[in-house]
């Protein structure tokens, strides 16, 4: 199930059109389309005359930008924001791609394997996701 779930979170490739990124982010289409013009997003087109498609990180993005602008930025300020946030995200990344190793369901939870500790190869970590939401972490011994 963890690659799955890589597939999906850190799969560049996802595409989603104006329509579906205007909608999730509640930015008007010629807003969208006004950024791009500007250089602040980019899209990818496929054939000449073609609809725009835009990747999750656009879709990522758009909403930071349109946070900003709601916190009373300009644009220009709300995208050098948003930009030094994406800094986060990549560590966010690279952390779930490099760590989770596994997604179990059981009964009531989900038991995500976090890998072995460092300093301690015979132990890993596994976190203990609840119906809830509520997160434990605990060791296990190593299989």
């Amino acid at each position: 199930m963890a690659r799955e779930l890589h597939k999906i979170f850190f799969n560049s490739k996802l595409q989603i059109t104006l329509s579906e990124l205007s909608e999730a982010c509640e930015v008007s289409p010629s807003q969208i389309r006004y950024w791009e013009k500007k250089g602040y997003i980019k899209s990818i087109q496929g054939q000449k005359n073609k609809s725009h498609k835009y990747t999750i990180a656009t879709l990522g993005t758009v909403m930071g930008i349109k946070y900003y602008l709601n916190q009373g930025f300009t644009l220009a300020v709300a995208y050098e924001k948003q930009n030094q946030r994406r800094g986060l995200f990549k560590c966010i990344k690279s952390f779930a791609n490099g760590r989770i190793q596994n997604i179990e369901a059981k009964d009531q939870h989900y038991e995500i394997d976090l890998g072995s500790l460092d300093n301690m190869p015979d132990k890993r970590v596994v976190a203990i996701v609840d119906n809830n939401g509520d997160t434990k972490l605990i060791l296990r011994d190593a299989e």
